[in-house]
């Protein structure tokens, strides 16, 4: 046979170039193809839906309900306002652990009056009848107890911010301590974790600047339920000197 009908065993280099280049554009493209369509499931599953499930409003309706009731029961009971003789500690330090929402709008504004609109605020508070009052009518979304100096420290060290002329400002000098809260003789941050600690004279103008302190969830998660009471084993209520554990955790 002739040579000029022979089959030739490899293609020209130009071809095979060819062909490696259309090879990789449809991979290219089929790659990208994906992409999109990943994107585009995802955007869609974080689309809020235009349709709402009536058990979601009955729920809803169910936990506010239930925040009513039980909120009248702590009303009508004359515990409500009392201390006991063992809470000797002047400090509280007051931790909201669960519901980012909350259906109850009593709940909300009694939370909100603590300074505890937010999941994982926590605020130093005086212990007196007033807050133990309100304590234990929000009991399931907060847990608290006696913290250690050592904890106030952290908190104001790691987590501390003032609010000075409506703006959020970090305690990063004693400069700015000084300019703002001089006149009240206290002009460094040890003076400000000594005047919440003890609770002294100064405390509540030391509160109008100080925001609430914003933690996170406890490294490695929570080890009990997070609805029941911690006197039951789970994790809301009064810890005492046992919140000191769960705040390292959140700092």
């Amino acid at each position: 046979m002739s040579d000029k009908y022979a089959v030739p065993n490899k293609l020209p280099a130009k071809q095979v170039s060819i062909l490696a280049h259309r090879k990789k554009r449809q991979t290219e493209e089929n790659s990208h193809g994906r992409v999109k369509q990943l994107n585009r499931s995802f955007k869609l599953r974080k689309k809020p839906r235009g349709f709402i499930k009536a058990e979601a409003f009955v729920n809803k309706f169910r936990k506010a309900e239930r925040d009513t009731h039980r909120m009248k029961r702590m009303m009508e009971a004359k515990t409500l306002f009392k201390v006991t003789d063992s809470d000797t500690n002047k400090l509280l330090v007051v931790f909201r652990h669960r519901a980012h929402k909350i259906a109850s709008e009593i709940t909300n504004k009694m939370l909100g009056s603590l300074r505890l609109g937010q999941l994982f605020n926590a605020v130093l508070l005086k212990n007196n009848e007033e807050t133990t009052a309100l304590l234990k009518l929000v009991e399931p979304y907060v847990t608290w107890g006696y913290p250690s100096i050592n904890t106030v420290r952290e908190l104001i060290f790691k987590h501390g911010f003032l609010s000075i002329e409506s703006k959020k400002v970090a305690i990063d000098s004693n400069k700015l301590i000084e300019d703002h809260l001089g006149e009240s003789g206290v002009i460094c941050i040890e003076d400000i974790v000594h005047e919440l600690f003890h609770v002294n004279d100064n405390f509540d103008k030391i509160k109008e600047f100080l925001l609430p302190f914003k933690l996170k969830a406890p490294k490695g998660g929570w080890e009990r339920k997070t609805g029941v009471s911690f006197t039951k084993g789970g994790e809301y209520g009064n810890r005492k000197e046992a919140i000191n554990e769960l705040l390292a955790k959140c700092l």
